[in-house]
């Protein structure tokens, strides 16, 4: 089944707004096993977009299209849609009927009655959010769905009108992918182990490189060598394997503290509170983080972590014998058996010959062992901070390793 994307607004293509409902669309149809062969971004205007439906109809079986369903004159999608497949816009009575129900006791404003429209032939998708409908509409050999931009109401009528249609409709063996990720490793280095694993030509391995961990997606047909290959390439992975997918590696460590009995804290400088923010946006994480201690200043590592004033002369803010005294601090100062310190320096600025930009130097402490470490990282401030986080992670996996 070739399906194509088509996400509609001005809004998307000047940049005012991020697309996030394109990446929500892949990902859903990614978990049914399906493949978006392609993803396209227009500006509302009614030409150019007829004209893209049209070249979409000749190559693909199916196109969803999300944006341009609102009550404004620059809401283009369903006249473009019609004028695409030849055919005249037609009022339908039951999704009028929604919109005043929606807006009563008053009436509707005018510009409403434009969501009340579908091309001929085509059918509405009731909703029971917003006020537009959404539209399917068969025209050369393509099936087109057209839903609203709305992210939540996208998701809606996603779940149910579109992948229900897509289940039934789906022939042949259906795709099946196994999610495995990766940390403490780069992606190339990643690869080389994988490369000569000689998995089948009819698995589709793909690699992404996210900012706490690496996903490698294998997809095929056959469970059974869908199977075998993620054993094997789990196994490549040796100790830089994290797991299924299902666990991402704050959950890990967090897990691990609470299999453990342990409460996690930390010292954040250069990475100012990321580490804590990490953990925070993990539901139930309150069981095991006590907290982190952001102590960017040196006046407040000494102030809030007892790092003495000597040391810091001596050694320097980014320093092991820094990241050390700080994760003792941390320890003191949250009451928690486990603790991570991070100082850097994350630029663009500050660096120097000895100690250049991305200089990262970490500190952990727990039962059973207590060490530092400098790491060099490239990237700008954003991916030096993003980088740093995920190698305290990774450090605190590994040390807390069953």
């Amino acid at each position: 089944m070739r399906i194509e994307l088509l996400t509609i607004g001005d809004e998307l293509t000047d940049g005012r707004t991020v697309d996030t409902n394109a990446s929500a669309l892949g990902r859903a149809l990614s978990e049914l096993g399906l493949v978006v062969e392609r993803i396209t971004t227009l500006r509302d205007d009614r030409e150019v977009i007829a004209a893209e439906m049209r070249a979409i109809a000749a190559r693909s079986d199916v196109c969803i299209a999300s944006g341009g369903l609102g009550p404004t004159s620059d809401d283009l999608t369903v006249e473009a849609l019609a004028d695409a497949a030849g055919v005249a816009l037609e009022h339908d009575e039951a999704s009028w009927s929604h919109i005043r129900a929606v807006f009563a006791p008053k009436e509707p404003p005018g510009g409403n009655l434009r969501q009340a429209r579908v091309p001929a032939g085509g059918r509405a998708l009731a909703t029971e959010v917003g006020t537009a409908p959404g539209i399917a509409l068969d025209t050369g050999g393509c099936t087109f769905f057209l839903l609203p931009g709305f992210p939540h109401e996208l998701r809606w009528h996603l779940d149910r009108h579109v992948l229900p249609a897509l289940r039934a409709r789906r022939g042949g063996p259906s795709l099946q992918v196994r999610t495995l990720l990766f940390a403490g490793i780069g992606e190339s280095a990643l690869a080389e182990r994988i490369v000569p694993l000689g998995l089948p030509e009819t698995l589709r391995v793909a690699y992404r490189v996210r900012p706490l961990y690496i996903e490698v997606k294998l997809t095929g047909t056959d469970t059974g060598a869908l199977d075998d290959a993620a054993a094997r390439v789990a196994a490549a992975g040796r100790s830089d394997y994290l797991g299924d997918g299902a666990t991402g590696l704050v959950e890990l460590v967090l897990e691990r503290c609470r299999a453990r009995g342990l409460r996690l804290g930390a010292a954040e400088s250069c990475t100012g509170g990321l580490f804590g923010a990490a953990c925070t946006d993990v539901a139930g994480a309150s069981a095991v983080f006590a907290g982190s201690i952001v102590a960017y200043a040196n006046d407040v590592k000494t102030a809030s972590l007892g790092v003495s004033a000597e040391l810091l002369e001596r050694h320097g803010a980014v320093s092991e014998a820094c990241a050390a005294a700080m994760v003792a601090g941390a320890r003191r100062a949250l009451g928690c058996d486990v603790a991570v310190a991070i100082t850097g320096i994350a630029g663009p600025g500050g660096g120097t010959a000895d100690k250049p930009v991305g200089t990262v130097c970490l500190g952990y402490a727990g039962p059973g062992f207590e060490r530092t470490e400098t790491i060099r990282l490239r990237g700008d401030r954003e991916r030096v901070r993003l980088r740093s986080v995920a190698r305290a992670l990774d450090g605190l996996r590994r040390s807390l390793a069953p």
